[in-house]
């Protein structure tokens, strides 16, 4: 079972990507055969256009991620908070993303805080960010506060009730990745007839 984690993130060397590697070293444990990272700051994904351009092409840099993803069966998107929205870089890439690269598969959300919040990015991607791609959102998500403290550069988490919280979400996400296999299974390829949520 292949898992792949998200950085949403612009910035090199961001926090972000410090929690999206500290989730990655934790995912091990839960039988994840493969973990991948993608960090969206190494990705030069074109601002999405509406379609107007044939990202179908080979050419387009699209083609690696989406052959990547279709091959994944469970997400870890980690965005940080940005004046109370996630990043430009994780909603242009969630606009590529169709029912054959996410339709349902779990995914986690989790955002990244230098403060005490971190809930908005998380509310405005429940809002929208699954509409026409169908992925799955774990009812429950992970908020890394005081981030810069919470995670250290070694990966290790200073707040044993909250590692807690992340192993059991981890748990969580593999459970989940399990059984939405039967839904694929079932539902197949009718899905292609619904491509885009009400």
């Amino acid at each position: 079972m292949k898992l792949t984690i998200i950085s949403g993130s612009q910035r090199p060397d961001s926090r972000s990507q410090r929690v999206a590697r500290y989730l990655q070293k934790l995912s091990s444990e839960y039988g994840f055969a493969e973990i991948e990272l993608l960090e969206l700051s190494n990705v030069e994904l074109p601002l999405h256009d509406g379609y107007t351009t044939d990202i179908s092409a080979e050419s387009h840099p699209w083609q690696p991620i989406s052959q990547h993803l279709r091959e994944s069966e469970a997400f870890i998107f980690v965005t940080p908070e940005w004046h109370g929205m996630s990043t430009p870089a994780l909603k242009n890439f969630l606009l590529y993303c169709s029912i054959a690269e996410l339709g349902h598969k779990p995914a986690l959300l989790a955002s990244v805080s230098s403060g005490i919040n971190g809930v908005y990015p998380l509310c405005e991607l429940r809002m929208t960010g699954f509409k026409n791609n169908h992925v799955c959102f774990l009812p429950d998500h992970l908020v890394f506060r005081q981030s810069e403290s919470l995670i250290s550069k070694d990966l290790i988490c200073n707040d044993e009730k909250f590692e807690s919280r992340v192993h059991y979400t981890l748990k969580l996400l593999k459970s989940y990745a399990k059984a939405l296999e039967q839904v694929r299974d079932d539902v197949g390829e009718e899905s292609g007839n619904y491509l885009y949520g009400m």
